[in-house]
């Protein structure tokens, strides 16, 4: 059924969507997705009235639900290579990494490619080598990124891209919903304290490596405990996050969140915990709250990351804006936790600075990042 869907999708946009609908595609692999390109979309719509296409992967993609007759939504999956190959459209939007040098290539088309970053992390030591070669303009999230994608292009002899000084909008939609609910003192309901475990993926991150103690002392000192496993956790290690499910589901106080679509965990919690993940940088710039980071193993996707020089964001800010701690000691957690609310002003202030000196644009992300991709689409020939 989702393979006739698909070819149904397919020939209603190559047979039935008029051209001027397809000069501006997004792609995403899944549902996860959209709030990285949701602030882009609001500004084509409303400032525009631009039309564009979606195509997701995701056969069950909320979006799919929205009533906007100028963006129009289509289900591709197994012939995505075969529909990259072939489209036409001036600029193509996407979040994943690694065109053209997998099974997703670029248009035989002249087609502008704009990359959309998902994250705040830098570029070489969480991303493949090379991960961003292959796009024309990347919107990036602050100047670290185009020191690295500058030194990358230098190293490797490669032509310059278009880089936008652009911001992270999802890190604004954060910010502006704890705006609303806590400075603004809209919910002020006491209650317990609770923690966010929310780690990145891959071998031995915080859930894979320390999770069941981890969660076992937190719940046994009385906090409300939230668990955020990465979309990839999810995918790659699902027996993990069930048994973790299994063995405290019963307890009124933990909580499993299933997906990282919404932003409530983020605004409830009191303290995060985490490793190197680019949640951490969403959380700490968004409610203005410290993290503790757990010393487990980095993910690195890339191991020449060292030779570019430059120190990756998510390392050289975890003392900035919150402390590191030993997966080995879980015990010690509880004492960290209420210094860590003790002297909440003292980091937030820490964490505002950091936030200037390393996001670009902020609270104007959509308008700088949709003015470029209209620049893109009027000078296409």
């Amino acid at each position: 059924m989702k393979f006739l869907k698909e070819l149904v999708h397919y020939f209603r946009f190559s047979r039935k969507t008029p051209e001027k609908e397809k000069e501006i595609v997004f792609y995403a692999e899944h549902r996860d997705y959209y709030p990285n390109f949701e602030g882009i979309i609001r500004q084509l719509l409303e400032e525009y009235q631009q039309p564009f296409c979606y195509i997701t992967s995701d056969s069950k993609d909320p979006v799919f639900q929205q009533s906007n007759p100028k963006m129009k939504v289509f289900y591709i999956d197994k012939l995505l290579p075969f529909f990259m190959l072939s489209i036409k459209s001036k600029v193509f939007i996407m979040t994943l990494t690694d065109l053209n040098r997998y099974h997703l290539k670029r248009s035989l088309h002249p087609v502008h490619y704009v990359y959309v970053f998902h994250s705040l992390v830098s570029t070489h030591m969480m991303y493949r080598l090379g991960a961003f070669d292959h796009y024309d303009s990347i919107l990036c999230t602050g100047p670290h990124h185009i020191r690295e994608l500058r030194e990358h292009e230098k190293k490797y002899q490669l032509p310059a891209k278009t880089l936008i000084e652009a911001g992270y909008y999802r890190l604004e939609r954060i910010h502006a919903r704890y705006r609303e609910q806590v400075i603004e003192k809209k919910d002020v309901s006491p209650g317990k304290t609770t923690i966010l475990v929310a780690p990145s993926w891959g071998k031995d991150n915080v859930i894979e490596s320390c999770g069941e103690k981890l969660v076992e002392v937190l719940l046994e000192n009385g906090y409300e405990v939230i668990v955020r496993p990465h979309p990839e956790t999810w995918r790659r290690s699902p027996g993990i996050v069930r048994a973790l499910e299994s063995k405290f589901k019963d307890q009124p106080c933990f909580f499993l969140e299933r997906s990282v679509a919404t932003d409530d965990s983020l605004l409830k919690a009191d303290i995060l915990i985490s490793d190197c993940s680019g949640v951490a940088l969403e959380y700490a710039f968004g409610t203005e709250r410290p993290v503790i980071f757990l010393e487990v193993p980095y993910k690195i996707q890339n191991d020449k990351y060292r030779e570019l020089g430059i120190e990756p964001l998510e390392l050289s800010l975890m003392s900035k804006i919150g402390v590191k701690a030993s997966p080995k000691n879980p015990d010690a957690l509880p004492e960290l936790i209420e210094s860590l609310i003790k002297n909440k002003t003292k980091y937030k202030e820490q964490i505002i600075k950091q936030r200037q000196e390393n996001v670009f644009a902020f609270n104007r992300s959509s308008i700088v990042s949709a003015r470029h991709v209209m620049d893109m689409v009027r000078s296409h020939p």
